[in-house]
């Protein structure tokens, strides 16, 4: 449908902009929910870093399946897609509240499922606001939906919180997103309208090389994790697994470059203005995952009922919101290499905060560290895809997006398998099972110098980036 005559582009975006607060809603209700399944099954020094995994799980399948979701949600439909992602949250968020105590594999799947029902919807809001808004408008459609990710998010982990320190069951907070997302499921059912137009055919799409994306990077994002572990980086499990990443890759690459029409773009990709980004994403944006998770876990060492770190991630949103509105614009008017410089100066006093963690801290601490993170890493969000994008061929300027986005979302969850064990495979278990509490404050510390170094590289690549302003379409 051609945006420009649909006059009722507001009302039909209502559904699809439930869809995406369902996303950022769930996302902050349990950010929480992995501490508190380790705490609560007694898995710590169980030789398994089981809090990596299940964190990672969903992540994975949130950043490895969007690129071939959104690609398959352009031949069955907006609708459809946004109906199963809505759906698969659903059952997922089910699944883990209903796992037996002690079966980390029903978690595990469950969270994947989840996160495969969030790379569904995402893509579908993006297409809407993009096909259906007329031009004027589209800037205002991306402001909504930007509002919506980094807004909403900061309600879930105060309000998921509250109900863990008020009935210490973690599992409410699980039924209850599995609740919220039936809900939504219904109303988009009777409400999301079906596109008119002949239908697409599977005929040309690239199913060799989307198996071969989800197969590669869901390989690539467990390398870190076995690396740092008991088997280390020459463990057998880490070079079988990095083997078969390699492997996948080669076939990847090979696949994309005979594809008509390939989910990845090598001409987009090959671009400065794409690589230097994607460097920096990778050195800072998964410290918006990791800091939050150990952050979250550090608290929970010292007192397993406390949820005064989960009040303290809803600040780190709150901290990517004001970055997204106040620091992002910053960037229309000077070169981008300046202003995210001066946003990861942000991102660097929260990673050296961290140093001043102690079995003392509380709230005020936890908050200010990660609110000053949140800052940096909202506003650089924003400014890294409009390099990605500039001077970009409009006839690959939706591929290239889409590229761009498969890249963002694996950031953060690269940061947890490289940072969280980093954290947790460091500290010291006394006989009875309980953390030492001076290996738990040692290896935050270990952790926030190693995040200081990255970011400090990550200004350093930043004033590599190129200029965008005036630039011409290449």
């Amino acid at each position: 449908m051609d945006a420009t005559v649909n006059k009722n582009y507001m009302k039909g975006f209502v559904p699809f902009a439930m869809a995406a607060a369902l996303v950022s809603l769930a996302g902050g209700f349990t950010a929480s929910i992995p501490n508190n399944i380790v705490s609560a099954w007694g898995l710590e020094g169980s030789g398994t870093d089981w809090l990596t995994w299940i964190t990672l799980s969903m992540s994975m399948g949130m950043a490895a399946c969007a690129p071939v979701l959104g690609k398959l949600g352009d031949i069955f439909g907006r609708r459809g897609a946004a109906l199963v992602g809505m759906a698969l949250m659903a059952i997922g968020e089910l699944v883990i509240g209903l796992a037996p105590d002690g079966m980390v594999w029903v978690v595990l799947i469950g969270r994947f499922v989840v996160g495969v029902g969030a790379a569904a919807i995402s893509p579908t809001v993006i297409a809407y606001i993009t096909r259906e808004f007329p031009p004027a408008k589209m800037g205002n459609g991306f402001a909504v939906y930007a509002a919506l990710s980094s807004g909403m998010v900061i309600f879930g982990p105060t309000i998921g919180g509250i109900i863990f320190q008020t009935t210490q069951n973690w599992r409410l907070i699980l039924y209850i997103c599995a609740a919220l997302a039936a809900i939504c499921f219904v109303v988009g059912l009777f409400t999301m309208k079906k596109e008119t137009g002949p239908k697409k055919g599977m005929s040309g799409f690239d199913v060799f090389g989307g198996i071969f994306i989800i197969l590669f990077f869901s390989l690539a994002l467990c390398v870190p994790n076995l690396a740092q572990g008991a088997d280390g980086w020459f463990g057998t499990s880490t070079l079988v697994v990095l083997g078969a990443a390699v492997l996948c890759l080669v076939i990847l690459f090979v696949a994309e470059k005979k594809a008509k029409n390939p989910i990845l773009n090598g001409k987009f990709m090959a671009r400065k203005e794409f690589i230097l980004p994607v460097v920096v994403l990778f050195l800072t944006q998964g410290l918006m995952q990791a800091c939050m998770t150990n952050t979250i876990r550090f608290a929970m060492m010292f007192d397993p009922t406390t949820s005064v770190a989960s009040y303290a991630t809803s600040i780190m949103y709150v901290g990517m919101t004001i970055g997204n509105i106040v620091v992002a614009p910053l960037a229309n008017k000077k070169e981008p290499r300046i202003v995210s410089v001066c946003a990861l100066v942000s991102c660097l006093i929260g990673a050296a905060l961290q140093l001043l963690y102690n079995a003392e801290s509380g709230f005020v601490m936890f908050a200010a560290s990660l609110f000053f993170i949140g800052l940096g890493l909202g506003g650089n969000t924003t400014i890294f895809m409009n390099v990605a994008l500039s001077g970009l061929d409009p006839q690959i300027a939706g591929a290239g997006s889409g590229t761009y986005t498969v890249f963002r979302d694996l950031s953060a969850p690269f940061g947890v398998a490289v940072f969280v064990p980093m954290f947790t495979s460091a500290i010291q278990y006394e006989a009875t099972g309980a953390p030492v509490a001076a290996t738990i404050v040692s290896s935050m510390h270990s952790v926030a110098y190693v995040q200081i170094g990255c970011v400090i590289v990550g200004m350093l690549v930043c004033l590599m980036l190129p200029k965008i302003h005036n630039k011409k379409a290449e």
